[in-house]
C-alpha cells in the first residue's frame, strides 16, 4: 500500500470518528451552548461586581479619612452605614467608639449620668465591631477598647476578662503590655475599692487609695 493511500484511509477514519462525536453531541448542542453562554455571562458579572467593589472600597476609605481629618463624627457614622462590612466601616466604628470613650472619661467627673451614657455608647459600639469578627488589628483595638469602657463603667470583672482575652488571643499585640497592666491593677483590692467608691458616688473626705495603671483615661486604671 502506497503512503498516499494509507494517509487517505487515516483521514477517512478520523473524519468518521469526528462525525460520530458530532452525532452524539448534536442532541445536546443547545444545552452546551446555553451553558457556555451562562459561563461567559457569569464571568462578565463577576468582573463588573469586582470592579464595583474595588470602587466602593476606595470611596469608603476616602470618606473615612476625610471624616477623620475634619473630626466629623456624623460622617464617620455615614461610612459605617453606607459601606457595611467593609474595613473602612469597621475602623469608622472603632474611631466613633474611641471618641465616645474619650467624651465619657471627660464628662463623668462633671456629669456622671451623661458620662456613663457616652461610656455605654462606646462599649456598645466596640461590641458591635467585635460581633463582625474583623481582621486581627481591628479586633485587638475593639477588644481593648471594650475592656477600657467596661472598666470606666465599673464593670471590673468583665473588663479584666477583656484584658486577659487580648493577652491570650493576641500575644504579639502592641496593646498587650497595657492590657496586662490593667488586668493586674483590677486584681488589687485597693483598685476595686476605689471603683466601688467612684461608681456609687460615695463622698468620703478622700477617696480610697488605688494603684493606677498607666492610661489616658480620667479614672485610675481606665
Amino acid at each position: 500500500m502506497q503512503p498516499t493511500e494509507l494517509a487517505e484511509i487515516e483521514d477517512n477514519d478520523l473524519a468518521q470518528a469526528t462525525m460520530s462525536i458530532v452525532d452524539r453531541i448534536r442532541p445536546h448542542l443547545t444545552m452546551i451552548l446555553a451553558a457556555i453562554g451562562i459561563g461567559f455571562a457569569a464571568m462578565a458579572a463577576w468582573t463588573m461586581i469586582s470592579s464595583q467593589k474595588a470602587a466602593e472600597k476606595s470611596q469608603a476609605w476616602d470618606e473615612c479619612l476625610t471624616a477623620l481629618a475634619t473630626r466629623d463624627a456624623g460622617r464617620l457614622g455615614g461610612v459605617a452605614t453606607r459601606f457595611p462590612g467593609s474595613a473602612a466601616a469597621v475602623w469608622s466604628q472603632i474611631l466613633l467608639a474611641d471618641n465616645a470613650l474619650a467624651d465619657g472619661g471627660r464628662m463623668i467627673l462633671a456629669d456622671k449620668a451623661q458620662g456613663r451614657s457616652r461610656l455605654q455608647a462606646a462599649a456598645d459600639t466596640y461590641a458591635a465591631v467585635m460581633a463582625q469578627r474583623p481582621e486581627a488589628l481591628a479586633a485587638e483595638r475593639a477588644t481593648f477598647g471594650l475592656a477600657r469602657a467596661r472598666e470606666a463603667l465599673g464593670e471590673l470583672e468583665a473588663a479584666r476578662r477583656g484584658y486577659e482575652t487580648l493577652v491570650k488571643e493576641y500575644p504579639n499585640s502592641p496593646l498587650r503590655g497595657l492590657a496586662e497592666t490593667h488586668a493586674a491593677a483590677l486584681g488589687r483590692p485597693a483598685t476595686v475599692a476605689w471603683y466601688d467608691w467612684f461608681v456609687k458616688d460615695a463622698k468620703p473626705a478622700s477617696p480610697p487609695a488605688a494603684e493606677p495603671a498607666t492610661s489616658g483615661s480620667t479614672t485610675p486604671a481606665g
